[in-house]
């Protein structure tokens, strides 16, 4: 009987899982607000790969003093790991039927059949499934096994393609990512007056070769022209086009640094830990751009011709001049704050403005202990639903 009541009494368990790099920053912020809580018990856990690929990962989460178990892969795809006795929600950073997220859209599926509720967040400004698709990413493909999909904007920011059956799951409560990196404050010396970030993304695939060889010239002839201005790129920690991938020649000049994220003396450098330290922002089509308007750091996105129009009003790049003309804007004063007013203007579009993670925990815990309502009296989050 003192068995069962101990049962009676625990705590719902409020699961988050961790399988891609990416994951950290957006779950960050509900980890510390869920493990506060004295009504829910917090497990986090995390593929054992991932925590060997980044020491940032454990660290950060050590200095939170926020436990986590490792998983593997394996275990998790086979559906031995984790232990989902006692848990009540199970919250995903980035889960679809892509081959990158297969782990968590498989622990999606496990905890939907026994009856949990399971939430994944929209994970980046253009996130398969919802606000893009591709050839690789086509929308006969794209599908999520959660049954609430917590968006950053209105809904009708989604993609014209998206299935309606994906439509209906999502429910828009805002971006919970921090809007600067406030855990991991790294200064970037300035040898220089100014310091441009640049940032090549995730999915190069969806760019043909005139693009990139396109990016490339132009970098490098930007920075010859601008000798008082670091250009420091960063090229995405899980794609690594530029480090990894890409076998031509780098772009070269004294002022251009090259952040390869796989070296140790890198790996802790963030996007948001360099767009806190610099004066602009160049990116192709990606949540960058995003991050940096947030933390109202004047941004430009190279287009070369793709169609970007959910980017507006930020300005585009499309040639060499375009480049020039972004680079002088952020050494005149006036136009610098005329980029920054746009930067605001994009947030304010895009993002639905107020407490994000207050909007998902509530929505979480009115889920769980709805049932637990006597008189069946239910916390309502519907005022999110859709913007």
């Amino acid at each position: 009987m003192i068995g069962l009541n101990n049962l009676w009494k625990r705590k719902p368990i409020v699961l988050i899982f961790m399988h891609l790099m990416q994951d950290l920053d957006i779950v960050l912020p509900l980890l510390e607000s869920l493990k506060q809580r004295d009504d829910l018990e917090l497990k986090v856990f995390v593929i054992d790969e991932l925590l060997n690929e980044s020491p940032r990962i454990n660290e950060t989460l050590d200095k939170l003093g926020i436990p986590f178990s490792k998983v593997s892969r394996l275990g998790v795809l086979t559906r031995l790991e984790p232990n989902l006795t006692g848990v009540k929600a199970v919250i995903t950073a980035s889960e679809t039927t892509a081959s990158p997220h297969k782990a968590a859209y498989t622990l999606t599926k496990r905890a939907n059949r026994a009856g949990i509720f399971t939430y994944t967040l929209q994970h980046g400004f253009e996130n398969i499934g919802l606000t893009y698709f591709d050839e690789v990413h086509t929308v006969d493909l794209i599908r999520f096994a959660s049954k609430k999909i917590l968006t950053w904007g209105n809904t009708s920011l989604l993609s014209p393609q998206i299935p309606l059956e994906t439509k209906q799951l999502c429910v828009s409560v805002g971006c919970p990512k921090y809007i600067s990196s406030n855990i991991n404050e790294i200064q970037i010396p300035k040898q220089r007056e100014y310091l441009i970030a640049i940032f090549e993304n995730l999915h190069w695939h969806r760019y043909d070769d005139n693009y990139r060889q396109n990016f490339l010239s132009h970098l490098e002839k930007t920075a010859l022209s601008f000798p008082n201005t670091t250009f420091l790129v960063k090229p995405h920690h899980a794609g690594l086009w530029l480090t990894n991938r890409y076998k031509g020649s780098l772009p070269s000049a004294d002022n251009l640094v090259i952040a390869n994220p796989k070296l140790p003396e890198w790996e802790p450098f963030t996007a948001p830990a360099i767009i806190q330290n610099a004066d602009g922002v160049i990116t192709t089509p990606s949540t960058v751009a995003l991050d940096a308007a947030r933390m109202d750091c004047p941004v430009s996105v190279v287009s070369y011709g793709l169609e970007l129009s959910n980017y507006a009003p930020l300005s585009t790049i499309n040639n060499q001049e375009d480049w020039t003309s972004f680079v002088k804007q952020l050494q005149l004063p006036e136009e610098k704050i005329t980029a920054q007013n746009q930067a605001r203007q994009f947030v304010d579009k895009n993002i639905i403005s107020g407490d994000a993670i207050a909007r998902i925990v509530e929505l979480i815990t009115a889920d769980i202990f709805a049932k637990n309502t006597s008189k069946g009296k239910l916390i309502t989050v519907g005022k999110y639903k859709n913007g």
